[in-house]
């Protein structure tokens, strides 16, 4: 994409439109994975089911929630696209915090392939923020298991 968008690290709200149409664009064209954005909603999601039985060649949907702020929109929309690209290659980890830090891993491939730019410390900031959620409900859940064992 020609036009830099950033000043001081930070992305316009129009250079972040142009760059989810164009990762939208290369999930269809690409991974034959449709993008659909989801209104009043926070959740993001990739879907490995097919979904449209008049195009049998898409192998799932991702799904992002425009109740977030463009900007994580946009992050999330990458994160996603490395789920996508896991479950294309078959290379999908059984342990939770592994499988998603491949997927921001893997998200973060492409868009340095189609030259697109991110705002490296929020991006790590919202990537660390989710991390941590999955890897405390692990333990969480781990904790409730050992705890039912006692009884």
């Amino acid at each position: 994409m020609e036009d830099l968008p950033t000043s001081n690290n930070i992305l316009t709200k129009d250079y972040i439109r142009k760059a989810i149409k164009i990762l939208s664009d290369y999930c269809y064209d690409e991974l034959f994975v449709l993008v659909d954005f989801v209104e009043e909603s926070e959740e993001c999601s990739f879907g490995s089911d097919p979904i449209d039985p008049d195009d049998l060649e898409l192998i799932g949907d991702i799904e992002i929630g425009t109740s977030l702020d463009l900007e994580f929109q946009y992050y999330a929309l990458i994160h996603e696209i490395g789920h996508a690209i896991i479950y294309c290659g078959k290379l999908e980890s059984n342990d939770v915090v592994i499988l998603e830090t491949q997927a921001w891993v893997e998200g973060l491939k492409i868009v340095k392939k189609l030259g697109l730019k991110i705002n490296e410390a929020e991006f790590r900031d919202q990537m660390m923020h989710a991390l941590n959620l999955y890897h405390h409900e692990i333990k969480k859940s781990i904790w409730i298991f050992i705890d039912k064992e006692k009884e």
